[in-house]
């Protein structure tokens, strides 16, 4: 396998692993985000503590998932500066 062809391969893997990383945090924070009905305020509080955790978790999986596409990008750059390069010029 070239260098071209591995560098295009880990560069899609990555910019896929990019956009799927923060789907199942998003659903917990939607998911939890719904209030109880009739709570009483121990509940409350553990709601917002959960709520907030969840968030975080999310911010979290955001930013590794900020990096991963950025790696991602300059492994395609890669694939395409070696599959662009010119032949060494050859002197007559």
């Amino acid at each position: 396998m070239s260098r071209a062809r591995l560098a295009l391969s880990v560069g899609i893997l990555l910019l896929l692993a990019a956009c799927l990383l923060p789907c199942l945090p998003l659903f917990q924070v939607a998911g939890m985000s719904l209030p109880y009905q009739d709570p009483t305020p121990e509940l409350l509080r553990q709601h917002a503590a959960n709520v907030a955790a969840a968030e975080r978790r999310l911010a979290v999986c955001v930013a590794v998932a900020g990096a991963l596409a950025l790696l991602g990008l300059v492994a395609l750059a890669l694939a395409y500066a070696w599959r662009r390069r010119r032949p060494p010029a050859t002197s007559a």
